[in-house]
């Protein structure tokens, strides 16, 4: 089997293989799967382990736990759309041809997935400590939109958007590890088929999620048929051409390795997903140029998620390319972006966070279902320093800091404190580009003449004259 169809959504995989397109609107059930104890999990292989033989045994185990959980999912005739960090996003479309309906579906496969998870419960570290791995599960039903937008030379992307989508972010939020949630649609499309343990209300919306106890009527699990081929030029698109490259050539899987990498984020608003037609293509116009300015600067964006609170994408400097100065790359990037949302229009100021550390980088999934990815502390560091962004700013943390102060000029702000650290964390305000740094660009090093080199000189002098003139 290729290595590169898995880097597909299943029913964009057996949509490309009709050479049919998926529908702009769809009704189903939207579920989340977010994965929790990876980030231990990863300390605790490179402590036990080292770097190296760490990154090899994280490596087996991520897979394991992703596989068990994505057969379950395409067991329900669902597709991971798409990888936010460790979690999944995941679609149930209604099928008209009287299969039991979605909703249904999502939640057998949501209680499904609990069970598949007990066996990760307590996994073995060398030095006899366990580290659970958990997961929670939000379900929302009702109408969506599906599109594809990016730059097709750079690399074209997956998105779902619409109502359920947000809800499923806003559920995912209240729910606690073995939790299953559903919004009221869901609900109520259920009906007496399932058991409710307890309702939570949201704290910025009037929507309550219901916290399912039982499922009294299931749907029988069905093995899906063998994924149809697909040309290698048709999943080119997907991928990165660096990825591309090494999946076509070697047909292997990319280990996961320890490495540095700078995390940006963005978050944008601004385009209605919800009763805007040409909502697809204004957020294919932004994402492509978006695309364009992170290539041009070495970056990469890994995730596009359309979000409870706003939409945002993820990039990185330093996967799949690396660099010795991916953090000022990262950072005169993220200033390019900035003119961008005026410039088109629609959007409202971007607001922008970044964080360097080192990350677990290579690709991560199923057998059927793949990503590559960049993930670890500092990605939710960036994350976090988005959401604490003003609009139209940009954060840093303490790392990028350090590695940029000499060219841009940073205005420290108040510590703030994260989940998951004992310890507030600075945020830097980036205010501009250091004035002393701009002069150096525009004087000369050398002031003393040339001696004996009058001929040289001209020749230069006159081949930037004849440059300059075109």
């Amino acid at each position: 089997m290729s290595a590169l169809p898995p880097y597909l959504a299943q029913d964009r995989r057996r949509a490309l293989a009709r050479n049919e397109s998926l529908p702009d609107r769809a009704d189903g059930a939207v579920l989340f799967a977010d994965i929790s104890g990876f980030t231990p999990l990863t300390e605790a292989f490179t402590r036990s382990l080292g770097a190296r033989r760490g990154a090899e045994e994280l490596t087996r185990q991520l897979n394991a736990v992703y596989d068990a959980l994505i057969v379950e999912i395409e067991n329900f005739d669902g597709s991971v759309i798409n990888f936010a960090g460790d979690a999944a996003l995941c679609w149930f479309a209604e099928n008209s041809a009287g299969e039991p309906r979605a909703a249904l579906r999502a939640t057998t496969c949501a209680f499904a997935l609990q069970r598949a998870m007990q066996q990760f419960s307590a996994v073995p570290l060398p030095d006899n400590l366990t580290v659970p791995i958990a997961i929670k599960i939000a379900i929302a039903y009702g109408a969506v939109r599906r599109f594809v937008v990016g730059d097709p030379n750079i690399r074209v992307l997956d998105v779902i958007a619409g109502a359920p989508v947000t809800r499923s972010g806003i559920a995912e939020h209240l729910t606690q590890r073995g939790e299953i949630a559903l919004d009221e649609p869901t609900v109520q499309a259920l009906g007496a088929q399932i058991e409710i343990q307890a309702w939570r209300n949201a704290t910025d919306t009037d929507a309550r999620f219901a916290i399912a106890r039982a499922l009294l009527s299931r749907v029988p699990p069905t093995p899906p048929a063998a994924f149809p081929p697909l040309a290698d030029s048709q999943v080119k698109p997907w991928l990165f051409d660096a990825v591309y490259k090494r999946l076509a050539a070697k047909g292997e899987i990319f280990l996961t390795e320890l490495r540095p990498v700078v995390a940006l984020f963005g978050r944008f608003q601004g385009i209605d997903f919800e009763t805007d037609e040409t909502a697809d293509e204004k957020l294919n116009l932004f994402i492509s140029r978006v695309q364009q300015i992170l290539d041009r600067y070495g970056g990469a964006l890994l995730e596009l998620t359309i979000g409870d609170k706003g939409s945002y994408f993820y990039a990185a400097f330093g996967a799949p390319q690396i660099h010795e100065d991916d953090a000022r790359r990262a950072v005169f990037a993220a200033r390019e972006l900035f003119p961008l949302c005026v410039e088109l229009g629609f959007l409202e100021p971007l607001q922008v966070g970044i964080s360097q550390g080192v990350m677990r980088v290579g690709a991560y999934g199923g057998r059927t279902r793949r990503i590559y990815g960049a993930q670890g502390d500092e990605v939710n560091l960036a994350a976090r320093l988005m959401t604490e962004a003003k609009p139209g700013t940009l954060l840093v943390s303490g790392h990028i800091q350090k590695n940029v102060a000499n060219e841009f000029d940073l205005e420290p702000l108040p510590p703030i404190h994260l989940k998951g650290k004992a310890e507030p964390l600075p945020p830097f305000l980036v205010v501009g580009v250091r004035e002393t740094r701009v002069k150096q660009l525009q004087e000369a090093y050398y002031t003393l003449p040339m001696i004996g080199r009058e001929a040289e000189l001209a020749l230069i002098l006159t081949k930037i004259e004849l440059a300059r003139r075109g």
